[in-house]
């Protein structure tokens, strides 16, 4: 069995669970937070971590899993500092998730067929990414009005026919996030063979592998944009 605590706090929610695989693969949730908070991160997440590992009854977990970002440039850096605290305390391996990577894995599980993700990310931009039975694309930084075209054509009808989800729908259309938050199952499930390679190798998931995804630089509108790989 492995013992799995989950995080994230990239964006405006808090995702906490402890979840037990065992060695045929199957996940099971023991403890779970998922809430809306915006720009509370920095007291609640610790708050519910601790909730979580109490009604599990776990001293500590075997690894940690935590989303990156793209998201709120605070949410992102108070996610990665608390793996990166909680990995080097516990001596744990640990693992960062495109936070968009995340969301469309869970929603497409939920759904069955493609489905398009969307966070507002200021400067009339989204963080954006799309999920198809191929597996995931990737995330973008982009104008609402670039997707179309930023898109290759063998997915365009993935992302045309699509189901769409936004924490913003006023500005990208789509269901509403905060009305049906993500969960990290499925992504977790994806993950099997990462997870069980940094059990077994734990020296090459240290706390100094993890970094944020910013994705964007800091710049002001009238500078080149900056893009991180």
């Amino acid at each position: 069995m492995t013992k799995i605590l989950f995080f994230d706090a990239t964006n405006s929610w808090i995702l906490v669970g402890c979840y037990q695989k065992s060695d045929d693969g199957t996940l099971t949730k023991i403890s779970e937070y998922r809430e809306l908070h915006n720009r509370e991160s920095s007291f609640v997440l610790i708050k519910e971590i601790s909730n979580c590992l109490k009604i599990a009854n776990w001293e500590k977990p075997d690894i940690i899993i935590t989303a990156t970002g793209p998201g709120s440039f605070t949410g992102i850096r108070i996610s990665v500092a608390t793996a990166r605290n909680f990995s080097q305390i516990w001596d744990l391996p640990v693992i960062g998730i495109d936070s968009l990577e995340l969301y469309s894995c869970q929603y497409f599980a939920e759904s069955e067929s493609a489905v398009s993700v969307g966070i507002e990310a200021k400067q009339g931009k989204l963080y954006f990414g799309l999920r198809d039975s191929r597996g995931y694309w990737g995330t973008l930084d982009i104008s609402p009005d670039m997707i179309p075209e930023t898109i290759p054509e063998d997915r365009i009808g993935s992302y045309l026919t699509g189901l769409k989800f936004s924490d913003s729908p006023e500005f990208f259309p789509g269901q509403n996030m905060k009305e049906n938050l993500p969960s990290p199952e499925a992504i977790l499930i994806e993950k099997a063979a990462e997870i069980r390679a940094a059990i077994s190798k734990p020296q090459d998931y240290t706390y100094l592998q993890l970094v944020p995804n910013y994705l964007r630089g800091t710049y002001a509108d009238d500078k080149p944009k900056v893009y991180y790989t």
